[in-house]
């Protein structure tokens, strides 16, 4: 067998020279890298990253503004419904609720001794309103004690009725009723 011919062994002190220049084209090449490859993908994920953040910060906002708007449609789905029943229930339309509302006075009249038939009924229209109000004239005898009864007893009702004014004239006897 042969013997094997001997490496050279590798001084970096005399090969200086030809390994810096090694180094040197791999640095250049590693710049190259950095500067067409990878700097363009790092500034796309950059704009990728400040877009989704932009993104996010805008579905917040969104999110809130929805949520808000929810919380609106529900109160005022909410308040229709009590609009609706307090005009159903409580002030009703002329041929629904009105003769409820006759029958109850007409009640209270008959309770307190007064004649039905001088009960005067009129309606008008309440301007810039759909509300139509239904005023009710009650000729009333009697004294102070009797003129109260009659006035909580009104205002008690379960029905929207309103004393507008009550208006006194002189007794027969000399005295005021």
């Amino acid at each position: 067998m042969s013997p094997r011919p001997k490496r050279k062994r590798f001084d970096v002190r005399q090969n200086l020279w030809p390994l810096l220049a090694v180094l040197g084209v791999l640095l250049l090449l590693n710049l190259g890298f950095y500067l067409f490859l990878n700097r363009p993908r790092l500034r796309a994920l950059d704009d990728l990253s400040s877009g989704r953040n932009e993104v996010r910060r805008a579905l917040v906002a969104t999110s809130r503004v929805r949520d808000a708007l929810r919380e609106q449609i529900s109160r005022y789905d909410d308040e229709t419904v009590r609009l609706k029943e307090f005009y159903d229930d409580r002030l009703g339309s002329q041929s629904d609720r009105m003769t409820t509302i006759q029958r109850e006075i007409r009640d209270i009249a008959v309770e307190f001794r007064i004649d039905p038939d001088t009960i005067d009924y009129n309606s008008d229209e309440v301007e810039g309103t759909d509300l139509t109000r239904f005023q009710i004239t009650i000729p009333l005898v009697g004294g102070y004690p009797n003129l109260r009864q009659f006035i909580n007893r009104v205002e008690s009702s379960p029905r929207l009725l309103i004393v507008d004014s009550i208006e006194l004239a002189g007794a027969r006897e000399g005295g005021a009723m």
